[in-house]
């Protein structure tokens, strides 16, 4: 049997411009940029960070999270960043950037809430789509990939997104896809977990002792 031993760090960006309107889908976009708030969370969370030597380092392609990753980084371990275009937010397709009050109609909710994680708005990806990208390139790059087995503890950040990291909480333990929209995860928020042949151990979900203060 393989022998790992993994500690994975799931972490959401810091808060974006398109954060701060609740009323507009945010979905991809792309370009948003990180507000001051966002610099100083991202900050705080770099104090977090510090006490991990030599970690594997990833990140979505996406400005928010490029970004976060960076500050929350120290230099000297810039080079090891990898971009992952697999663990950018999901997109809403036409819907992005609209009012949720002008889409999210009774009827439209009605059959958001029927389809569940397999809905798809109009040119957009559904839940299910964003787990099989994002888990996939987990498996690939990391759960199945020689260079990460062995005795010795091996510490990998995942920089990423809401809905991509719930997807990817629904994939490692297995609960009703009608709660992946309940898990709360702040910006910067952090979810751990422990991988050994004998398979995941969460350690802490949504940890945020860092913008504590």
């Amino acid at each position: 049997m393989n022998q790992y031993n993994l500690r994975i760090l799931f972490i959401r960006h810091a808060e974006s411009q398109a954060n701060t309107t609740p009323d507009i889908i945010v979905g991809r976009q792309a370009e948003s940029p990180l507000t001051e708030l966002g610099e100083q969370q991202a900050q705080l969370l770099r104090h977090r960070l510090e006490e991990i030597s030599d970690p594997y380092i990833y990140t979505s392609n996406l400005i928010r999270s490029q970004a976060t990753t960076t500050l929350a980084i120290a230099p000297d371990l810039h080079h090891k960043i990898k971009i992952i275009p697999q663990l950018q937010e999901f997109t809403n397709g036409d819907w992005d950037g609209k009012s949720r009050k002008e889409i999210y109609t009774p009827q439209q909710l009605n059959q958001i809430n029927t389809a569940g994680y397999l809905f798809i708005p109009p040119n957009g990806e559904s839940q299910r789509m964003v787990q099989r990208r994002a888990s996939n390139w987990l498996e690939d790059e990391i759960l199945y990939n020689p260079e990460f087995q062995g005795t010795q503890e091996k510490t990998i950040l995942i920089f990423s997104h809401g809905l991509v990291i719930k997807s990817l909480l629904h994939y490692i333990l297995g609960f009703s896809d009608r709660y992946i929209y309940r898990f709360k995860l702040v910006n910067t928020g952090i979810c751990e977990f422990k991988y050994t042949e004998e398979g995941w151990f969460p350690i802490a979900i949504n940890d945020t002792k860092h913008l504590v203060k």
